[in-house]
């Protein structure tokens, strides 16, 4: 009689759809069915944290409906599920910026709905930003890499933004975390955050922008403030 154990059950991604860019596509979600239009979402295999994000109403002013910054992860791979069910279209779009990538600066966009029966996966380096998002639920069941010597990384903020406008050529090159962190260490992470909620710092997402050899971090507050007084001085040259 042969015995199997679960820890030796290999669960491989099921991947339904690829992109131009190696590391960018779509991957099956485990579900179970509630009713015809609602689901619960299974955790991924060997994944130990999530986030959720809301967009509310006040998300965005532009005509887009979206971020004004792409967002470029060094230590993370984004597994991301969106929850609208209203029929939306939403919109991303990506530009690779990791060194010594096939794909490196190639751009891609795609169009999709939501849909609780698949995730986007983002793989980190993958600079990436979508349109359409007002009141629009995300899950993001990322996984977390770290690397003792990786000069671009930031463990505080681990996230670099590109300006949207950006020509994809123009886009960073940056290297990306090696070693995929073991639980410990992510609940470590994730512990240090929570007290620093607590101790009221960091309550507002950053903006961290690289800009030759200097990182600059701005609260979001700042950000508008610098997009404002942008806009205003283009407005007096025209």
């Amino acid at each position: 009689m042969v015995r199997i154990k679960l820890r030796d059950v290999l669960e491989e991604e099921a991947v339904c759809e690829r992109t131009a860019i190696d590391g960018l596509y779509w991957i099956k979600n485990s579900y179970l069915i509630t009713s015809e239009k609602s689901r619960i979402i299974l955790p991924q295999a060997d994944h130990s944290t999530f986030t959720i994000v809301y967009h509310g109403e006040d998300f965005s002013s532009s005509p887009h409906g979206g971020y004004e910054v792409y967002g470029i992860h060094l230590g993370q791979d984004d597994v991301l599920t969106f929850l609208s069910m209203d029929g939306r279209e939403m919109r991303g779009h990506f530009v690779d910026c990791r060194a010594g990538s096939p794909t490196l600066h190639t751009d891609v966009e795609l169009t999709f709905e939501g849909d609780p029966h698949r995730a986007l996966v983002i793989e980190r380096g993958i600079a990436h930003i979508f349109d359409n998002l007002a009141n629009m639920v995300t899950l993001n069941q990322p996984r977390i890499y770290f690397d003792t010597k990786n000069p671009d990384f930031d463990p505080y903020i681990d996230v670099m933004n590109v300006p949207r406008s950006t020509p994809p050529d123009e886009f960073p090159v940056v290297q990306v975390n090696r070693y995929r962190a073991p639980r410990w260490l992510v609940n470590l992470g994730m512990k240090y955050q929570r007290i620093q909620l607590r101790k009221g710092m960091g309550a507002a997402h950053p903006f961290r922008f690289k800009v030759g050899a200097y990182r600059i971090t701005l609260t979001p507050r700042e950000y508008k403030g610098l997009m404002s007084a942008y806009s205003r001085s283009n407005e007096c040259e025209d």
